[in-house]
Parts: C-alpha cells; sequence; structure tokens
C-alpha cells in the first residue's frame, strides 16, 4: 500500500481538533488518516539515541557493530531500563528479534549497511603527527612556489590483474554448483600512473618482466606517450616546473637515484606517511577501484567472446591501456575528486583529519 501524503493544512486541522478536546479515535474515523503514522517503539526514543551514539562510536574506533551485536546491545540496554540487568528464570532477559532489526534504520536514516574492510595493525595507527607533517611540508611549497592544481601529482604503482574474490551473481534456485570462468595471463605486469589535482592523467608506464621487449608489445601501447620498461624518459617535459610529486614512503620508489632524476627534471618528491595511502593517496581512493573494474569488464568480455582463459601480454597490454583511459584520462572529474576528498587540492586541514 502506498503511504498516504498529508498536507500542512491537514495537520493543522487534525492538531486544531485535538486540542479543542475531540478524541482522537474520533478525529481517526472521520478522516482518511491513521491515529499513528508509525508502530511504537520497543526502546523508548532515548535508548535508540543511546545506541546510534554507540554504533558511531564502534566505528570511529575501529570496531563496527553487525546484525547481531546491535540486537545483542539493545537487548541490553532495554534489560537495563527494566530494571532487570541479571536475567534469572522468573524474569528473563527479552531479546530482541530480527523484525525490530529490520524496523530500527528506518527510524534512523543516518545508519546503513556498509561492507567494513579490513585493515592490518598498522594501517589503523596513522597518528595525528604524522598528519600535520605532511600538511606543514605540503603548505610550505605550495606557498613559496605558488603550486597550483596543475602542478601537484600523485603516483603509484598497481598490479594488472585484480584480486580474485567472490562475489554475488545471480543462479537458478537449487543450481548445486555455481561458479565462474577467469582469465589468467602467464606472466606479471605492474601499471604505474600519475594523475594532477586538476585532473590532468599522465600516460601510463608497464613494467613487465624479463629485458626483452618485443615490437608487437611496443605496438599494443595506444596512450600516446605511453611507455614498457626501459623506454626512454620525456613523457612529462610538457609540464611546467617546479612540480610536487606525492607518493608512498617506500623504498621502492625513493632512493639515491631516484632523487637525482626528480632534481634533473623539477620534480618535488613528497613521501606520505607510513601506511597511510589507502588514506591520503587520490589514486588509491577514487581512481584504481574503477580502473580495475573496467580491466575486469575488457577481460570477461573477451572471455564470453572467444573462451580462451588465457591472456598474452600484446591482449593485456591493449585492455590496460584501454581500462586506462576509461577510468583515468577520460574521467578528470575523478582524479579531481579523489584529491578533494583526501584533503590534498583544494588544501584543507579539515578533510586531511578528517580521513
Amino acid at each position: 500500500m502506498e503511504k498516504e501524503c498529508y498536507t500542512q493544512a491537514d495537520v493543522d486541522l487534525t492538531l486544531a481538533r485535538v486540542a479543542a478536546g475531540e478524541k482522537k479515535t474520533a478525529i481517526a474515523r472521520t478522516l482518511p488518516r491513521p491515529i499513528t503514522t508509525r508502530s511504537k517503539t520497543v526502546l523508548p526514543p532515548e535508548l535508540e539515541q543511546d545506541l546510534v551514539d554507540w554504533i558511531a562510536a564502534m566505528r570511529c574506533c575501529g570496531m563496527p557493530g553487525g546484525r547481531k551485536d546491535i540486537i545483542a546491545k539493545s537487548s541490553t540496554m532495554l534489560a537495563v531500563a527494566a530494571g532487570r540487568s541479571v536475567p534469572t528464570r522468573n524474569t528473563p532477559m527479552r531479546i530482541l528479534t530480527g523484525g525490530w532489526y529490520q524496523r530500527f534504520p528506518q527510524h534512523h536514516p543516518s545508519l546503513s549497511n556498509r561492507i567494513a574492510q579490513c585493515i592490518a595493525r598498522v594501517r589503523s595507527a596513522v597518528d595525528g603527527e604524522s598528519i600535520s607533517i605532511l600538511f606543514n611540508t605540503l603548505a610550505k611549497l605550495f606557498i613559496e612556489m605558488k603550486i597550483d592544481g596543475t602542478r601537484i601529482f600523485n603516483m603509484d604503482e598497481t598490479s594488472f590483474m585484480p584480486k580474485t574474490a567472490r562475489r554475488k551473481v545471480v543462479a537458478v534456485r537449487g543450481s548445486l554448483n555455481v561458479w565462474r570462468k577467469e582469465t589468467k595471463p602467464n606472466f606479471h605486469m605492474t601499471v604505474v600512473g600519475a594523475v594532477s589535482g586538476a585532473g590532468a592523467a599522465i600516460s601510463p608506464l608497464f613494467i613487465v618482466a624479463g629485458v626483452r621487449r618485443f615490437k608487437k608489445d611496443i605496438a599494443a601501447l595506444s596512450i600516446k606517450g605511453s611507455a614498457i620498461t626501459g623506454a626512454p624518459k620525456g613523457n612529462v617535459a610538457h609540464l611546467k616546473k617546479p612540480v610536487v610529486l606525492i607518493l608512498d614512503n617506500s623504498s621502492m620508489y625513493i632512493d639515491a637515484e631516484a632523487a637525482e632524476t626528480c632534481v634533473e627534471y623539477g620534480i618535488i618528491l613528497v613521501a606520505l606517511p607510513e601506511n597511510a595511502t589507502h588514506l591520503f593517496q587520490p589514486l588509491d581512493v577514487a581512481l584504481f577501484k574503477p580502473f580495475k573494474d573496467c580491466v575486469q569488464d575488457l577481460m570477461l568480455a573477451r572471455l564470453c567472446s572467444i573462451n580462451d582463459p588465457v591472456a598474452r601480454k600484446t591482449t593485456a597490454i591493449e585492455m590496460t591501456c584501454t581500462a586506462y583511459r576509461r577510468a583515468l584520462i577520460d574521467k578528470p572529474t575523478s582524479a579531481i575528486n579523489g584529491f578533494r576528498e583526501c584533503g590534498i587540492w583544494p588544501f584543507s586541514l579539515v578533510e586531511l583529519r578528517a580521513r
């Protein structure tokens, strides 16, 4: 049944009749409106608000609760409120049901079902001091060198193959085995990408195993300026210098040779705090997931068309270029939103601390 809508005039008329002394049941019989618009909650409104605050606090400390935890907590709160904190045979503790749990979020639109990301202990230990150091470093560079969004970049690498994970699918009821094929390359390839705070994407660099680079692999590069390991430098020569390059604080990226090369090309390196790439790196926050989703879609389309589970290096490079163009080059707003979400550009200490 479709929910009825009430105008403000109807509400005012009903309240006036109640104020005049008419009984609510009599008013409900004469108007096409029920005596109440929702059922009475089991928990008092004050306890429900306390439960919402508890849910938010548990999320902030890294221990969000699920259906079972919320039902158990609310049942305990109800028992304490009723004066039966210790259940006995004569006064057992009332356990709220799944029906109450389904109705509970309807009373509090601020709550929603989310998938909790499991992270290691070190990744959840980013402190305020690290954020302050990052903020002061970037603020000094932005002010002294008058850096704008076109001269601040974020660089990171990711694997070509998305992680294998189970996902929900639709199948015929009663199916005993539900499985899906996957395309598996017989090599390892890493993609290095970079984007600016203004949304510009630098051509990707492909890192593949082995020393030799075949012409057919190089010919598969469909993005102008992209390169495979060992190609000469120069795809950033058109950028206005100096530029700020934000990257992961890892020995894989930063060493003496890399620092000398950056000085030669007018690039200022800024390393993120340790184990904080999932918080402050725009590529991780906003871009690499759509990129890998696009790669997954292209691999599935190829598997459906030719039924070949093995991806050759040339095919993988072609699909990666297509996905990189769709997810990064053709969608500059994604990079802009990623920098804004991380609080790097526009520069905001409030956003940095909120992460």
